[in-house]
């Protein structure tokens, strides 16, 4: 009863500094609770961490609303925003559904008011390695009510098919830097990426890609006087490296998935990459361009067979977004295993987990042959989401957390 009286009372201001999927579930979340949300649209700084401009007119609008928020929420954590809500004295919550966050341990995430949620905990332990103690592990909720009205009215738009991926396949500029350098550091780096690629639920590029590393990609890049080198020419950090060669990965794991269902059912993609780009690999695949994610995608779920999800490899023990809505939308997963995914779902009741792309085609082919126990698994992923991944749950756990620290 005590619970429910303190979540009747809050006060939320809701702040969009871009586009997100949350921009529509969290707040109807917060609504369902009871909570009095206010919303502000601000515009997107091309700097995350210093936008004098940006920080005086979010300043200046707060100021003169006095709204007696208990806290300012955002999706995903933005450095800008910190010391302005810490001078208003508002308490600032973030939630990322994006991994890893496009900068390293700031300042700014150390403030007193912040209270950053993550929902790979692998990227928590990492972030609290460095000293930064501001962060908490909080995993993605999603809102099957909101996805299930829109597959009723725009079921006939899409036709069943077997196997189907919605997303991308990342441009990544990782052969271009190592067509620049040794031999020997090439070949470790290449070694390094192959390791990674043949490890499912585990992480070790942050391991293995060290400053050292780093410092000689550089040296032998400004010893190479072509123009391609001279692009990357000690510009290369070691933030960056490791993305390239998790995005590399990325596409390479989404490429053989791809192909390898595309030999055994129907397969139909739908991403914002040029179809020219993916036809000659992916010849047997149909090839869509991007779909919205309300209206469409919702589906695109339901009426697949099996829904490919082969996460991006920064994300090093959390369950991606798109693999939860695809179980919201009554829908089948095919999930690489990791930490999280292996502790929150059961391979064969609820979705279907591989550790190998070998294992993925078997998963694949044999689940593909039994629709009854794609039904079953159908079912029970929809009411463990509908169960343990609601918004509602995930906001009371902030409220908790935010009164407690």
């Amino acid at each position: 009863m005590l619970d429910s009286v303190i979540i009747k009372g809050m006060k939320v201001l809701f702040i969009r500094l871009f586009e997100s999927y949350f921009d529509r579930t969290v707040p109807e979340g917060m609504k369902r609770l009871g909570w009095e949300v206010d919303e502000e649209v601000f515009f997107t700084p091309q700097d995350q961490t210093n936008d004098p401009k940006l920080q005086q007119l979010v300043h200046d609008r707060l100021e003169k609303m006095s709204g007696g928020w208990d806290f300012c929420f955002t999706v995903n954590f933005w450095p800008v925003l910190a010391p302005v809500l810490e001078d208003l004295g508002i308490r600032y919550v973030s939630w990322s559904y994006d991994a890893p966050l496009n900068f390293v341990g700031t300042p700014e995430m150390e403030r007193a008011n912040n209270y950053i949620f993550l929902f790979d905990r692998g990227q928590v332990r990492d972030y609290r390695s460095q000293g930064v103690t501001r962060v908490w592990h909080l995993p993605l909720a999603t809102d099957p009510d909101i996805f299930s009205g829109e597959i009723e009215k725009n079921r006939e738009k899409y036709s069943d098919c077997g196997v189907s991926f919605i997303g991308s396949f990342y441009y990544s500029p990782y052969t271009s830097v190592v067509s620049q350098i040794g031999g020997h550091l090439r070949g470790y780096l290449d070694g390094v990426l192959e390791a990674q690629k043949n490890l499912q639920g585990g992480y070790i590029l942050p391991e293995l890609v060290t400053d050292d590393i780093v410092s000689q990609v550089n040296a032998d890049l400004t010893k190479d006087k072509s123009q391609s080198a001279e692009i990357f020419a000690g510009n290369v950090t070691r933030q960056n490296l490791i993305y390239a060669m998790a995005t590399r990965i990325t596409c390479i794991d989404r490429l053989t998935l791809l192909t390898l269902a595309s030999g055994l059912a129907d397969t139909v993609i739908y991403t914002s990459n040029k179809p020219e780009e993916l036809a000659s690999v992916l010849h047997q695949a149909q090839i869509n361009g991007p779909v919205d994610y309300f209206t469409e995608m919702p589906v695109i779920f339901n009426r697949s067979r099996i829904n490919l999800c082969p996460t991006l490899r920064c994300i090093t023990t959390g369950i991606p977004l798109r693999a939860i809505d695809i179980m919201a939308c009554h829908g089948v997963v095919l999930l690489p295993l990791s930490e999280e995914s292996a502790e929150y779902f059961e391979s064969g009741t609820d979705s279907l987990l591989y550790s190998s792309c070998d294992e993925a085609y078997d998963l694949m082919k044999f689940y593909l042959a039994n629709d009854d126990l794609l039904e079953k698994i159908r079912d029970n992923a929809y009411a463990k989401i509908k169960r343990d991944f609601t918004m509602e749950e995930r906001l009371r756990t902030i409220e908790r957390t935010i009164n407690d620290n």
